[in-house]
């Protein structure tokens, strides 16, 4: 593994970590939740600098399936991602304070919110379009190099039910009532265990990490076979 690509992944992980602190506004208050934003913007600039040739390959080659699937969710990621910080930085009143700029505190509290949970969702299943990637580099640090049927066969079923929860949490936190704006305040309950807390969220973010690799294996299946369908009739 070569040093780009072990930054490359440091950042990627220290990126989701910041994400998830920032959900875990009840816990941190709001001084350290403006922190936490701010390391994440900062991981999020420098996740965008060490993947620049993205932007320079966007539009070369053919779109498939997959590909379409991930352009779509890495620029509407990056389209949330931007709405939300500058909402936030729009509400600060501790880091960003020294900044002349900003728009209404109450629209800024309702696009940081929806944004908020969005983003959350949008970066569990960016990850899980790179899931098997991952899995493939875990695979060569420990060498492990045969596939054991039973192994696989347990963590697939231990990734189901833990999906499977993780859907179960979505509704119990209000996911989607807080994206369809039927909630302009996030309501918490402060004297939640923090570990019930974090075990939703982890929840929630595998049933995206889930949805995502199984989606685009799906894709890819489905392209494999267009392009052999394709060959067969020439």
């Amino acid at each position: 593994m070569n040093t780009k690509l072990k930054i490359k992944i440091t950042v990627d992980i220290l990126m989701t970590i910041a994400m998830f602190v920032t959900m875990c506004y009840p816990y941190t208050g709001g001084d350290y939740h403006e922190v936490a934003g701010t390391v994440l913007l900062v991981l999020i600039i420098l996740h965008q600098i060490l993947n620049r040739n993205w932007y320079k390959n966007l539009m070369n080659g053919s779109f498939s399936g997959p590909r379409i699937l991930q352009t779509i969710v890495d620029i509407g990621m990056l389209v949330v991602l931007f709405l939300q910080m500058f909402s936030g930085i729009s509400m600060s009143g501790y880091v960003f304070t020294f900044l002349p700029f900003g728009m209404n505190v109450g629209l800024a509290r309702t696009i940081h919110l929806v944004c908020a949970y969005i983003s959350f969702l949008l970066m569990s299943f960016h990850v899980g379009l790179h899931y098997g990637m991952i899995i493939n580099m875990f695979r060569k640090m420990f060498h492990i190099k045969e596939t054991n049927k039973t192994r696989t066969t347990v963590l697939r079923v231990i990734a189901m039910g833990i999906a499977i929860y993780g859907v179960i949490a979505l509704v119990k936190r209000d996911f989607l009532e807080y994206i369809m704006m039927q909630t302009h305040f996030a309501f918490f309950d402060f004297e939640e265990p923090v570990l019930i807390f974090v075990i939703d969220y982890i929840a929630i973010m595998e049933m995206m990490v889930f949805v995502a690799y199984y989606l685009q294996k799906w894709l890819i299946e489905k392209t494999k076979q267009e392009i052999t369908k394709k060959e067969k009739t020439k």
